[in-house]
């Protein structure tokens, strides 16, 4: 199954700019939305702002509040078996490979998704900004760097970069502009694991002193911000 089709916002006939909101483990697309896109459409105009949603639910999501995983594995994650079992063991070798794998084919689906939905609105991937939470920031820092989109946001991500050999997923050169935005008492962000991976890009960086893996809203407006002047500046850029 591929990526769903969930929620937009905004300006959904003949958008001038999109951007795409990838949700974090055990969110859904509602709840990522939640508190984020109403600023963001009065802030950004013209913008459509797509919310889509994995398949596959988390093996604790329940009716009452369903959660998404862009990731599903059969063995336990590999920032789990490298506690448990340490990173010479072929334990953390096969639940490695395995998470890389489902990943690699998660960015094939989202790659198809934006494709489709680019090709709908006669709009180019310089006309795109990805905006990952948590786990989702896997998805848009693979995906935005190989497409050169306009932007990638990573807001409390990417997670567990050093279990993930995340730097071994990408690529060493990009048009993509990014900006992170993380808390410095964040403990399932490796900050400089996270760093020396996206340092080799134009990155601006944000570390809220104190913060946990908490979200607050002054994220939002800092990433707010960040795309105004990204939509402003960028045409002279490219």
């Amino acid at each position: 199954m591929g990526i769903r089709d969930r929620l937009t916002f905004g300006r959904r006939q003949a958008p001038s700019k999109i951007v795409v909101l990838l949700h974090g483990l055990n969110d859904s697309a509602k709840d990522c939305a939640k508190g984020v896109v109403g600023p963001w459409v009065k802030g950004l105009p013209g913008a459509l702002i797509a919310v889509p949603e994995s398949p596959d639910k988390t093996s604790w999501s329940s009716p009452e509040e369903p959660g998404y995983d862009w990731v599903p594995t059969r063995r336990p994650p590999p920032w789990d078996v490298f506690q448990t079992h340490g990173p010479t063991s072929l334990e953390y070798q096969a639940s490695l490979k395995e998470y890389r794998r489902v990943l690699r084919a998660r960015c094939r689906d989202l790659n198809l998704w934006l494709d489709q939905l680019l090709a709908k609105h006669g709009l180019a991937d310089t006309d795109l900004v990805l905006v990952g939470f948590s786990l989702g920031a896997y998805l848009a820092a693979m995906v935005g760097a190989r497409r050169n989109v306009r932007g990638v946001v990573v807001c409390g991500g990417a997670c567990s970069t050093r279990e993930v050999r995340f730097h071994e997923l990408m690529p060493k050169r990009t048009q993509a502009r990014f900006c992170a935005v993380n808390g410095t008492k964040d403990t399932i962000v490796q900050r400089r694991s996270l760093e020396a991976i996206l340092n080799q890009y134009d990155c601006e960086w944000h570390w809220s002193k104190g913060v946990g893996h908490d979200f607050p809203d002054e994220w939002y407006a800092t990433e707010l911000r960040w795309m105004q002047g990204l939509f402003g500046a960028g045409a002279a850029r490219r």
